[in-house]
């Protein structure tokens, strides 16, 4: 910049102008005499941040086979919690905790004499009945071989009258027998299945009341795999499909849809396979293959960025970065099902460099040429 306007405009002010005002005017010619001052200063244009390089997926379409892992329990298909029939004194003890029973072999058995006499006088009570039926029959056989010569029609009707009360009361003491008979048996509790006794809550002497439990048997032959899944899951699983279980294979058996009022799964009840050595109440891992389809679309698990709040991925539009929030369906090796608001199959996602990008930032795509 030249000083000589500027000098020259200071060299016309009036000789009378204080000296001490002389390097105040001169500042002020300089500003405004000198091309490029304050006005043109600022006057340089701007530029952002040049576009991020980043690398990108395409997104594929909403088809995932998740392998799902959780812990099963063995469950016995047959459990019973044995009670006592009738009320009484416990005679004998049949087996303790640990120890195998057949099917209908006696497990306890409650002090029954008097369920014996009281089956015995029934039985006693219905043979005199009989005796005294076929006595009547006998007469009445009699009577009407002699005729109507011998006896009138009201004789003949009125031993027939009696032959019949007597069926009627031999049917009436049969019954009697036969309940006395099931008050004596239910003095005895029998195994309905083989199994093991896991519990046992009475001994020799004790006074138990109908009802009240005796033991505990469970069948260690005839076992299932239980296993707790989310509600979205369980809607997947078809019976038949085979799973993975520890140390071998199994099925799916069959699904309860209704959810457990605590913890809002469904639960799965899977058929271990052959040679699959299980104890109820062992737990083991079970592997389930879920297949997804036409939910949502598949992406890179890299092209997640997760925060406590959300989780979302950065979409190339226009050459700029698009956050999208989705939500994770499943996930599966290096990809993950999701579903998100416009994304479609076909679109292209950042997998790395997504994380530095902000919203609306140019990006550049690996590979490309500038």
């Amino acid at each position: 910049m030249s000083l000589r306007p500027a000098l020259a405009a200071a060299r016309v002010v009036p000789s009378a102008l204080p000296l001490a005002l002389l390097p105040a005017v001169l500042l002020t010619a300089l500003l405004t005499g000198c091309p490029g001052g304050s006005e043109d200063a600022g006057a340089a244009p701007s530029s952002g941040p040049p576009p991020a390089l980043v690398r990108v997926a395409e997104v594929g379409p909403g088809e995932l086979t998740e392998s799902w892992s959780a812990l099963g329990e063995v469950v016995a298909l047959q459990r019973a919690e044995l009670a006592a029939e009738v009320t009484g004194k416990v005679g004998r003890v049949g087996l303790r905790e640990g120890e195998l029973a057949e099917r209908g072999a006696a497990l306890v058995q409650l002090e029954d004499s008097l369920a014996l006499a009281q089956e015995a006088s029934a039985r006693a009570a219905h043979q005199e009945a009989k005796v005294e039926l076929e006595r009547r029959e006998a007469v009445l056989g009699r009577r009407e071989a002699a005729g109507a010569s011998v006896l009138s029609a009201e004789e003949l009707a009125d031993a027939r009258a009696n032959v019949e009360a007597q069926a009627a009361r031999v049917e009436v003491l049969f019954q009697a027998a036969r309940e006395a008979t099931l008050i004596r048996q239910r003095h005895r509790v029998e195994a309905p299945f083989s199994g093991q006794v896991t519990r046992r809550h009475v001994d020799p002497g004790d006074w138990v009341t109908q009802g009240q439990p005796l033991l505990e048997l469970v069948s260690l032959e005839a076992v299932e795999v239980q296993v707790s899944v989310p509600q979205s899951l369980g809607r997947q699983l078809q019976p038949g499909l085979e799973v993975g279980l520890d140390g071998g294979t199994g099925t799916v058996e069959a699904v309860v849809l209704a959810l457990d009022s605590t913890s809002r799964t469904s639960l799965v009840r899977l058929r271990p396979g052959d040679g699959l050595s299980l104890v109820p109440g062992e737990a083991l891992s079970v592997t389930l293959p879920v297949a997804w389809s036409g939910v949502g679309v598949t992406v890179p698990r890299d092209a997640l960025l997760q925060d406590p709040s959300e989780t979302r991925v950065i979409e190339v539009v226009d050459g700029a970065a698009q956050p999208v929030v989705v939500e994770v369906v499943a996930t599966s090796g290096d990809l993950a099902l999701v579903t998100g608001e416009g994304l479609t199959t076909g679109d292209h996602v950042i997998t790395r460099g997504n994380e530095r990008v902000r919203p609306g930032q140019a990006v550049r795509v690996e590979g490309e040429s500038p």
